[in-house]
């Protein structure tokens, strides 16, 4: 799994006024500034790549593009120019793109969007010849283990982007206003809801809780679901983070929660009911146009499940610029106990040449160039001296306006990654722990991936059907007793032949 989308947000939604997951316009087109003056490798032709990735401009955008592709001009000759597609709209957006067959070199993608339809579908370069060739520097920051569990039907369809073996999850709440309730360090979730219903209570204005509803990996049961490791239920990735079929445990098999409405699961889904009946639980979890932390940086919203271990120092400057007494602490449910996490290796994030490019070989090229130390600091940092400094072996201290362009959807790897160097240390316990894989458990599916080929007209219906009930039982705002009986109706025989095609494919591959 990918490392979390620390990067990402606190360079590019916070103090930037960017909304993760949907919540401002596409940043569109950014046009590749003009000629330097510098000559490139004169044995390579000019060229321009064009790079789909989600998201949208931070604040040091421009400059910093610059600097990149005067580097790139100079080193081989190559430009490049980034689109930045909102979050929400990033599935139909891509979807046309390839389809349609427009100029694009490199597309994110990943396995809770659409990697294995589109890998399966011929949109996307087989890369080990190219990896080969050009990409040196991209084998080589990625251990062995990462790219072993990151093939589609044995085949490299992208480069894995991540630098640990599980997704970083915690809640953000206000600290000060558990202080001002008298209230202990939050340690369960039990603890939890004490500070969410005394928000409720005590905090005219202040929605006490906002979960995800745009991506169901935010949604509030899939949330919490994924941090008990006294099941270990897991998406089985058909439907992006759904959990309508799951794995639970390490037995290699298939669940379908329309037949065995899962008790774990089930008991999360009445639980936040109840959350959102006794308007803990924000009334507009389904409608908000904003994400979860831009409202909460407006002092809006006191809680939200964030992919971070620990609160960004730029979360808290953007908060005190409305509550001078504001600051964020980061409740964090995961199990630090070695082996009671499963893992199968598999990252969360792509980024893949796209079938009809006419620069592949540049395109990997620019990969690898992104994954030197100097420039990989560059992208994710921005221009040293000026935005940030080195300090130690692979930290790093802010400057002014901390941040550069890009991290998680184009480069992100366990060899480069720098940690900043005011992290706490109960932070860097929790994240140096999911970077060692000894500390997992190996999922015994470690290297499966799942071709939705043989039922794609079963997924593509099933998600329609879906997108009608999902987010509003697992956020809510949807009564289970009435509407999950609706969702059966309507999903239970489209869901069941999916199920069947993928056991048949985990019976296989674990036959192997």
């Amino acid at each position: 799994m990918a490392k979390s989308k620390r990067k990402f947000l606190a360079t590019t939604l916070l103090g930037l006024a960017i909304a993760l997951s949907g919540c401002s316009g596409s940043g569109g087109d950014a046009s590749a500034p003009g000629d330097s003056g510098e000559t490139g490798d004169p044995s390579l032709e000019p060229v321009t790549l064009e790079v789909v990735i989600p998201g949208a401009k931070g604040a040091n955008y421009d400059e910093v593009l610059t600097e990149v592709n005067k580097r790139l001009k100079a080193e081989i000759n190559t430009q490049v120019k980034f689109t930045f597609v909102d979050f929400a709209d990033l599935n139909q957006k891509t979807n046309v793109m390839l389809a349609s067959g427009e100029s694009v070199d490199l597309m994110f993608d990943a396995p809770w969007l659409h990697l294995d339809t589109m890998a399966s579908q011929g949109y996307y370069e087989e890369l080990s010849e190219l990896l080969e060739q050009y990409g040196p520097n991209v084998k080589k920051t990625r251990p062995q283990q990462m790219w072993d569990a990151n093939k589609i039907n044995g085949n490299i369809y992208g480069v894995p982007l991540g630098s640990a073996y599980t997704q970083q999850r915690a809640v953000f709440i206000r600290k000060d206003l558990r202080e001002q309730f008298n209230l202990p360090p939050v340690k369960t979730y039990e603890d939890l809801k004490t500070y969410l219903y005394a928000v409720r209570d005590g905090k005219s204005g202040i929605t006490p809780l906002l979960a995800g509803a745009d991506d169901v990996t935010y949604s509030w049961v899939n949330w919490l679901i994924r941090d008990d490791t006294s099941i270990n239920i897991r998406p089985t990735n058909f439907a992006g983070a759904s959990l309508m079929l799951y794995y639970k445990g390490n037995d290699g098999k298939v669940y379908n929660f329309f037949e065995t409405q899962e008790p774990k699961i089930w008991s999360g889904i009445q639980d936040v009911r109840k959350l959102f009946v006794d308007k803990v639980m924000s009334q507009d979890v389904l409608t908000n146009k904003s994400s979860p932390a831009e409202m909460q940086l407006q002092n809006k919203v006191a809680a939200t499940p964030q992919m971070a271990f620990g609160v960004p120092q730029s979360f808290n400057d953007q908060l005190k610029q409305v509550v001078p007494s504001g600051e964020l602490e980061a409740v964090r449910l995961f199990d630090l106990t070695q082996g009671k996490n499963l893992s199968n290796f598999k990252m969360d994030n792509f980024i893949c040449i796209v079938k009809t490019s006419k620069h592949k070989d540049r395109a990997m090229m620019f990969l690898d160039w992104a994954n030197k130390q100097e420039n990989y600091d560059l992208l994710e940092h921005g221009i040293e001296g000026v935005n940030w400094k080195s300090t130690g072996e692979h930290q790093y201290e802010t400057l002014n306006n901390d941040g550069g362009i890009i991290s998680f959807q184009l480069m992100l790897n366990p060899t480069l990654e720098r940690e900043w160097a005011g992290t706490d240390e109960e932070t860097q316990k929790y994240s140096q722990f999911i970077m060692k894989a000894d500390n997992f458990t190996k999922d015994i599916l470690t290297g499966f991936t799942f071709d939705p080929t043989p039922v794609k007209n079963e997924v593509a219906q099933f998600a329609t059907i879906q997108a009608k009930y999902y987010s509003g039982l697992f956020n809510g705002a949807l009564d289970p007793d009435e509407y999950f009986a609706r969702f059966k109706t309507e999903g239970e025989a489209v869901l069941k032949p999916i199920q069947t095609e993928l056991q048949n494919q985990v019976d296989a591959f674990l036959a192997k």
